[in-house]
């Protein structure tokens, strides 16, 4: 076998388990597979090319190893992939005034969380019961920042 092609086995092995450890979860097929290369390859080098070779090139494919993992762990290498959009919005920016008392009526169920309609305003709210069905008559009983919470007005 030919040493720049067992080179090339153990570089797209290596290049495979870096793979596996930086993007793919878990134990998968790419990771086992450049493992596999990796031993295979240096096996190679120890039978065709004797023991000099055989160690100058696992001590490279270590250094190669360490040098890889550090790059492609660092932060700056990863921000060129992340997102840099921030989502500001919120859930209830409700643009009318809702207080306790107010009435509505729920839209879907509230299992504890659910839609109701207050005010001519589409809100989504949760009840401190356990399940309140749809076109039920609810009062609100408390308004803390976006979260309302509100009960059937019959209980």
């Amino acid at each position: 076998m030919d040493l720049l092609f067992i080179i090339l086995l153990l570089v797209v092995g290596m290049a495979l388990i870096v793979l596996e450890l930086v993007a793919i979860p878990g134990t998968s097929f790419p990771g086992l597979l450049g493992l596999g290369l990796t031993i295979w390859g240096l096996f190679k080098v120890f039978e065709e090319f004797g023991t000099a070779w055989g160690y100058g090139l696992l001590v490279a494919e270590v250094v190669l190893c360490v040098v890889l993992l550090i790059y492609s762990l660092r932060t700056k290498t990863w921000k060129r992939f992340s997102l840099k959009e921030e989502i500001s919005s919120k859930v209830n920016e409700v643009k009318i005034e809702i207080k306790a008392g107010d009435k509505g009526k729920s839209i879907t169920r509230l299992a504890p969380m659910g839609t109701a309609m207050i005010n001519g305003e589409r809100v989504e709210v949760f009840t401190s019961t356990s399940f309140v069905d749809p076109n039920v008559e609810l009062i609100v009983e408390q308004v803390d920042g976006n979260k309302i919470r509100v009960k059937p007005v019959d209980a």
